[in-house]
């Protein structure tokens, strides 16, 4: 059974220029509708950074959610 997390992009820390341009994006928890409270008994916590590529990092907005799925693999 999947479990998903909905997150809010908190941060976009940029470097470099051209193709050489990366991102660390940063989420958190988004507490807003309450459906973290399936995976999370109390206060949801979690903490997730990847650092991107800068055209897909252009893909995620600060203060935007998103909702994460985690599968298992065969």
């Amino acid at each position: 059974m999947p479990v998903t997390a909905k997150v809010t992009c908190q941060h976009k820390n940029e470097s470099g220029d051209g193709e050489q341009r990366q991102v660390i994006v940063t989420f958190v928890p988004d507490y807003a509708d309450g459906r973290n409270k399936e995976w999370s008994l109390y206060t949801p916590s979690l903490s997730l950074s990847m650092t991107l590529k800068g055209a897909v990092a252009d893909q995620f907005e600060a203060g935007k959610a998103y909702t994460l799925t985690f599968e298992p693999e065969d």
